[in-house]
């Protein structure tokens, strides 16, 4: 049960491919806390949208628990 974030850009060509898998994420992930696909934004998120990235990543982990 480990904590999980996914985070992908709506662009990146992988989110055709993978769609099923990754609507199935929350079935195969059971401890998927959060999920966000990025409008406008390819495979390479964190340099796409750093500031959005980061605030997403610092606002999640701040949700984990010691």
């Amino acid at each position: 049960e480990q904590p999980s974030l996914f985070a992908g850009g709506a662009l990146d060509a992988s989110t055709t491919w993978m769609a099923d898998a990754i609507d199935a994420y929350p079935t195969t992930l059971p401890a998927l806390s959060a999920s966000h696909l990025l409008d406008g934004c390819g495979h390479w998120i964190q340099q796409e949208r750093p500031t959005e990235v980061n605030r997403m990543l610092t606002d999640w982990l701040a949700t984990l628990q010691d």
